[in-house]
């Protein structure tokens, strides 16, 4: 995703504070908008407050200037089952010293996960919102069944 201008960012902004305030309150920082590089923070606990949260969904992106525009560098977005310790992340960054590695994170509930990263493709926040928010509605576990190791030439991180 190629965000045009400044402009085109606060929109950007905009439309993820609406997509996830019907889940409960929520936080969004912005920092760098100055400089090369941008990180945009957008985090949410659901249900609202006064109820207990069940749920945390967190989408960091790291963005770099390209021109007059912003280019998302990399990313993390993440689904926390807090009742049960159970996460399913989607995520590109530098991965065990190669660049730009799309991965998921997976673990179900009350076990560990069979691997630190699995092999994914890439998605951009909103797809991943869906399908966080869809599993969040469901009340249905986080299931990593059929997810594929991501296999590095270098032993890595659990980033």
């Amino acid at each position: 995703m190629r965000l045009r201008d400044d402009d085109a960012f606060e929109q950007h902004k905009a439309r993820v504070s609406t997509i996830l305030d019907d889940l409960g309150d929520v936080h969004v920082e912005d920092s760098g908008r100055r400089g090369s590089t941008r990180r945009f923070d957008a985090e949410v606990d659901a249900p609202r407050l006064p109820l207990i949260a069940r749920a945390r969904f967190r989408y960091l992106e790291w963005w770099s200037r390209d021109g007059a525009g912003w280019r998302i560098a990399k990313y993390q977005y993440d689904y926390i089952d807090l009742i049960v310790g159970s996460r399913l992340a989607y995520h590109r960054h530098d991965l065990a010293g190669e660049a730009d590695i799309v991965h998921i994170h997976c673990k179900p509930p009350g076990r560990p996960s069979s691997s630190p990263h699995f092999r994914a493709y890439e998605v951009d926040l909103r797809e991943a919102h869906d399908e966080f928010a869809a599993v969040y509605a469901s009340g249905r576990a986080i299931d990593c069944a059929g997810l594929r190791p991501l296999i590095t030439t270098q032993k890595g991180s659990d980033a």
